[in-house]
């Protein structure tokens, strides 16, 4: 009698997964995520607290808010709280009255949208040593005047060539568009203008120079305006960490020559692609741990349901108008025109005015 069993089949061995490739792959995504992230710890604090203080230009500011209600509002200068309704309605009217209704019928508005403010009715006066920002709410007749100071709390040094120009007709912005003025033809490229200055500004010239009392000072001339202005080497600008920051924030594009600021926009890319490794790489690495699978799915489903209601929300309104195409720097157009008063813009329906809003006497060029 034997014991010798019958043979069973048996099933192939499965090659061992580890450590194969995948889990190389994996372990080198898991420390890029970690280490560029260690890397570029300066730039995502800047930019990520930058970001926020654009919504906030008052904190760590010295701005002095002061709220006026309707009733002080309309007594102290008649005027009324305002429907945007109430304007459509208005300009319809005027739209037909003057026969600007294209195909010879009336115009109507459309009862299914409602009629909406969009952006801020802003009136703005300077002091001295301040600046005072006066924001109303149409909807309800409401307004914040925020006064915010400009001097500095140490004495400034004013550069006796502040001010002073220097008039070089050879080097002009003036200069350069005369002899482009005929390149476009002669390079069979058609225009309808012949190449102009941008209106965003022009460049200048940075250097130093030491007086009779060999001081050293930091000079710029505007090659546009032929203007000097300057500082001692050694005062550094008294400036605020909200208004160092968003500064930061947006100093954008390589310039032409290398340096910090060319290295600053060198990281400034390099963080933007890190953002979105971390985002796909962090949903590699969310997939390898099988038992957050399920939440894992359930967290993404509400993140892009969410993402397609606000961010196609938020598209549809910046679209609303006659949008145009970004053709570069001043986009071929004029400055624009200084808006009359009674078509300022005005804040969207609803809201309330919010006092740290736009109290920033200056261009937000982001």
């Amino acid at each position: 009698m034997s014991n010798d069993l019958p043979d069973t089949p048996t099933s192939p061995e499965r090659p061992a997964r580890s450590p194969k490739r995948y889990q190389l792959v994996m372990k080198l995504v898991r420390r890029t995520h970690m280490y560029l992230g260690l890397l570029l710890f300066p730039w995502l604090l800047v930019f990520g607290i930058s970001g926020m203080l654009f919504n906030h230009p008052n904190l760590g500011e010295d701005v002095k808010v002061r709220e006026i209600s309707s009733e002080q509002l309309r007594s102290l200068t008649g005027l009324e709280p305002v429907q945007a309704g109430e304007i459509a309605r208005e300009v319809v009217a005027q739209l037909n009255a003057q026969g600007n209704n294209g195909q010879g019928g009336a115009y109507q508005l459309d009862p299914g949208f409602e009629s909406s403010f969009s952006g801020f009715t802003v009136l703005l006066a300077p002091g001295e040593g301040e600046n005072h920002i006066f924001i109303v709410d149409l909807n309800d007749g409401t307004a914040t005047l925020s006064t915010r100071t400009t001097g500095s709390s140490k004495p400034r040094e004013t550069a006796p060539f502040a001010g002073a120009t220097v008039s070089l007709p050879d080097h002009s912005m003036a200069a350069i568009e005369s002899k482009v003025a005929h390149l476009l033809p002669k390079l069979d490229v058609k225009a309808k203008t012949p190449l102009r200055a941008s209106p965003r500004g022009a460049p200048e010239v940075r250097f130093r120079m030491t007086d009779a009392q060999q001081r050293v000072w930091n000079v710029t001339y505007n090659l546009g305006s032929g203007r000097l202005d300057g500082r001692p080497t050694e005062a550094t600008p008294e400036i605020s960490a909200n208004e160092l920051l968003t500064k930061l924030h947006k100093t954008h594009h390589y310039p032409l020559d290398a340096g910090f600021t060319w290295v600053w926009a060198l990281f400034a890319d390099i963080t933007g692609l890190m953002i979105v490794f971390w985002a796909v790489s962090g949903l590699f690495m969310w997939w390898q741990m099988k038992p957050t699978r399920v939440i894992g799915v359930g967290a993404i489903s509400l993140a892009v349901g969410l993402g397609l209601v606000f961010i196609g929300g938020t598209v549809a309104e910046l679209q609303f108008g006659n949008v145009q195409k970004r053709t570069g720097p001043g986009d071929g157009q004029p400055p624009p025109a200084q808006a009359k008063p009674a078509a300022a813009a005005v804040r969207p329906a609803g809201a309330v005015p919010a006092p740290e809003v736009m109290t920033r006497v200056e261009s937000d060029d982001h």
